[in-house]
């Protein structure tokens, strides 16, 4: 498997560990958001054996390395995302006058529901606030606004194993949308990481982040698919 898909595929797990989830008969379960279930492999054989012995409800997403277009029989594909990553170089790109990166305290419960809340509008779906107060504890993992002007406009989440650092749930709410907020706070996502002497950035981008991604630099190296009963 391609070095920098490990990478990405590592991250992802072992973030989705961090919010909490459980393993049961050879796959892990979400105890609640993001309601993820997977194999480590990702692969669809090891994870439809494994997937014999267990049962999924109607919230949980079966994570699989196929194509929608090949996927298992009696589940419907979700949505696709497409893994990427971004060699870290020492070069520095401008940021906007007036902005920055404020990274929580693992301890502050407000503003960790203060993300989640940004969040949850800027996806347009509802998060829970336990998973993200789990991971806030975690090594390496900071929760964090794109502020303009002391104003939070924006969230990210990173996650930093080694010299690898991954880049989660990058939302700006519809209010503060048409001003290049989601550029900027990867711009200083990406000036942060290096400070932190990482060398690769991976996340998984939506159709609708593919452009962005790729004109800051971003590599596709596979894709993830979300299956539901």
């Amino acid at each position: 498997m391609n070095t920098y898909l490990t990478k990405n595929y590592m991250n992802l797990l072992d973030l989705w560990r961090c919010y909490g989830a459980k393993e049961q008969n050879g796959l892990w379960f979400s105890t609640g958001w993001p309601n993820r279930v997977w194999h480590d492999s990702l692969s669809a054989e090891s994870t439809l054996r494994s997937l014999q012995q267990n049962q999924l409800n109607s919230k949980q997403q079966l994570v699989l390395r196929t194509a929608p277009e090949k996927g298992p029989k009696g589940l419907q594909a979700d949505v696709s995302l497409t893994l990427m990553h971004l060699m870290l170089s020492q070069q520095h790109q401008e940021l906007a006058e007036g902005t920055d990166l404020e990274l929580l305290d693992s301890n502050d419960e407000a503003g960790i529901g203060a993300f989640m809340r940004m969040c949850s509008e800027g996806f347009g779906y509802p998060m829970e606030v336990a998973p993200l107060q789990r991971a806030a504890h975690a090594d390496g993992v900071k929760l964090g606004f794109l502020r303009v002007h002391g104003e939070r406009v924006a969230t990210v989440l990173l996650y930093q194993q080694g010299t690898t650092i991954g880049v989660f749930q990058v939302a700006v709410p519809a209010a503060f949308r048409g001003k290049g907020y989601a550029t900027e706070v990867m711009l200083h996502c990406i000036q942060w990481a290096q400070e932190q002497g990482a060398e690769v950035m991976t996340l998984q981008a939506s159709e609708m982040g593919l452009n962005l991604y790729r004109r800051l630099g971003f590599q596709e190296t596979g894709t993830i698919t979300f299956w539901r009963k």
